[in-house]
Order: structure tokens, then sequence, then C-alpha cells
């Protein structure tokens, strides 16, 4: 991602003002002029290529990129946009799992009978067996490594990976280094990787590594919240499951940091979190406002499907009380699955109304999505066809 939209972002979530003005941008065009009346001068095109990786702040410009530039022209740079799901994400995650579990032999199973496999300054391998030799000369020499993922994205056959790359020496000590890997995928194989690092301070501890090497480092030195994705993978994935159970566990679960094969969204921050959305629901029930409000930051962004925006707690809890008083009444709902992301929760529900005239009950299929700031709702987003009241 450009480090212009990357430094657009840390500010805007550090300053409520700016994150309300690009809000309200409808087009790509609006929320670039937006950005530089503000100082930030981008393209399209790199806003494009933004596009489905943070869209806190982009809002109903995420729309008009879709049908704008990303259908425009898929082989231009501005259709670049990560792939949260599809077969050559998936595979490139499952070669990820052999590695982080010293399988060399399940690894080099990933390959085409004639590929190209260069790390960093090592000499090129163009066959299975020279992958292998590679891997476990690597693997010797290490306790575990991590694939701390920030982004994947397609373009054709091509899958672009850039994250951090956790390795864990032999005498306990651990270093996290900046990596771009480049894979080309023919059929179900692939055909050539390319890992562009320098790996050097794995095996020289005196090299220094700043904490800003980190991919994740946003403008000023912050750092952005890693993904956990080869974690979600072991914890999640049916043949990550099967291999765990079948002896193939990541070495950072049996040393280095030693972590759990499961789901790192079931810490105790993202149990704190569920538990806040749940009590924000008890108190929407209630129609007890004030206590709404305690769960929901002071730039809180609601909005329910492609209506009007709703900024700021009273104006929430005001919209809840006409829609109460004058529609319906919200009095329960049958949540059918909870999804976590690092603060984010996505609750798939049928949501129980009853029609303040009529006297009916209505269910609406809907899915909400919470973006959580500690353990208050930063942003509310509602996606549901209303139309049920209106039959009604």
């Amino acid at each position: 991602m450009s480090q212009k939209v990357i430094s657009l972002l840390a500010d805007a979530f550090d300053n409520p003002a700016l994150q309300q003005k690009l809000h309200t941008a409808k087009t790509p065009e609006s929320f670039v002029k937006i950005a530089s009346e503000n100082g930030y001068n981008l393209t399209p095109e790199e806003l494009a290529s933004a596009l489905g990786k943070v869209h806190v702040v982009f809002g109903e410009v995420v729309e008009s990129m879709l049908s704008g530039l990303v259908t425009a022209n898929s082989t231009n740079e501005a259709a670049i946009t990560e792939k949260i799901s599809g077969t050559n994400v998936d595979l490139v995650k499952r070669l990820f799992s052999r590695g982080e579990a010293f399988d060399s032999e399940g690894f080099i199973t990933f390959f085409t009978d004639t590929p190209v496999y260069q790390f960093g300054n090592f000499d090129v391998c163009l066959d299975k067996a020279s992958i292998k030799k590679s891997a476990d000369a690597f693997f010797s020499q290490i306790s575990a490594v991590y694939h701390e993922i920030k982004m994947m994205w397609e373009i054709g056959d091509v899958v672009f990976v850039e994250m951090d790359v956790i390795y864990w020496r032999k005498d306990g000590s651990f270093v996290s280094l900046p990596c771009k890997d480049i894979f080309r995928v023919e059929g179900d194989k692939f055909s050539e990787l390319r890992i562009f690092m320098d790996v050097n301070p794995v095996f020289n501890p005196s090299i220094p590594v700043p904490k800003s090497a980190s991919v994740l480092t946003a403008s000023q030195g912050k750092h952005l919240l890693p993904p956990g994705t080869m974690r979600r993978h072991f914890a999640e994935h049916p043949e990550a499951q099967e291999r765990v159970k079948n002896g193939f566990a990541p070495k950072w679960s049996i040393t280095g940091p030693k972590w759990p094969v499961d789901s790192p969204s079931a810490d105790g921050k993202s149990a704190a979190q569920l538990k806040a959305v749940g009590e924000l629901a008890q108190a929407v029930t209630a129609q007890d406002w004030e206590k709404v409000k305690s769960y929901l930051t002071d730039d809180i962004f609601y909005k329910v499907g492609s209506g009007e925006v709703v900024y700021g707690p009273q104006a929430v809890v005001d919209f809840f009380a006409r829609t109460f008083r004058t529609t319906a009444i919200f009095y329960s709902h049958d949540v059918r699955k909870v999804w976590q992301e690092p603060d984010i929760i996505t609750i798939e529900m049928d949501a129980k109304y009853e029609m303040v005239h009529s006297k009916k009950h209505v269910t609406i299929a809907c899915c909400d999505v919470y973006r959580m700031r500690g353990n208050k709702v930063s942003e509310w987003r509602v996606y549901a066809d209303m139309s049920p009241w209106g039959n009604s």
C-alpha cells in the first residue's frame, strides 16, 4: 500500500474531524479531493490499490471504486485489491503452513516439476530436490518461523504477499524481518516463488533491526494491528487441523513463543469486546439510551444499509428512539454466526421487530459489522433489506 495512503489512514484514526470529512466522499474523485485539501496528494491509482485492505475510513467510496476503477481494467494497477479468499491465496497459506511445521517434504509438493525458487540472494533452485535441500538447511538453523501477513492480493496467476517473518533462533532470541513474496501459479502448483528480503540478521544477531522495519509500521512509528492470518489458518482450516492431528503442528506452538494452535481472536481482549457488543444489544432492547451511549465512541459512525450516516452517540440513540417511537421496536434477535477479527466483530442474525402501528412481528435477516476501539464501538454498519417494515 502507498505510504501516503497509510499516513492518511493513521492520521484519520486519530483525527475524528478528518475521518468524518473522508466519510462524506461518494466517489474516488471526491475522496482524492478531500485528501488533497487536507495535505495528502493521492492519485486514484494509489487509492484503488488500497481498496479492500482498510475500509474503516473509506465509507461509500468503496462501492464506487468497485464499479469504477476496479472493473474498468482487470490488468491495470488500479485493479489490485486484496482477496480475502480464493484458490491461489489459499494455496499460499497452505504452503506457509508446511514451512511453519518444518515439513520440507510437504513444502515441495506445492511446486511444479520445473520450478524457479529463490530466497533473497541465495542460489536459485530449479528443481524440487534443491528446494527441499535449501529448506532443510534453513530449518536446521532456526527453532521456529511465523509469517505475519499484512496483505495478500492476486493479479491473474500471480500472488503478492507483504508480511513480517518472525524467526526464533536456537538461542531462544527472535527477530522480525520485512518480506515481500511473489508467487506465480500454473494450474494448482507454484511455478515460481521469489522471496525478497534481507535474512542476514537471523544468522547474525549483531545486525541491528529497528522496530520501524516492520511492514506494519505506519506514520510516526505507529504499528498497525497484526492480522494473525496463519494462526487462524491452523485453527480453522480443515486441512491444517488434520495435519496438526497427524504430527505436523507449527513449530511456534512447540518452541519459540509456544502459541496455542487456536484462533488469535479467542484472547481476553476479543472476549471482552464481544461481551461489550452483547451488552450493547441488550441496552438497545431495554431502550436504556444512556447505557447504549456508554458503549459508543465519541466519533461513532452508524449506518443502516444505504441510509444516511449518523455520527456521534447522541445522534445514534436519537435515531433508535425515533425509530422505536414511529416505526418498529427491536425486541430480540437470533444469532446464526459470529466472526471475530482483531477489533472487528461480524454478526449474522435474524433481527425481530414489532411494528408500532400494526403490532405485527417482522423478522429481518441482517449482518452487523462492529469496528471496535477498546471495548467501545467506533463504527457500526447494518446490512439488511428493511422493506418488510414497509410491507407490514
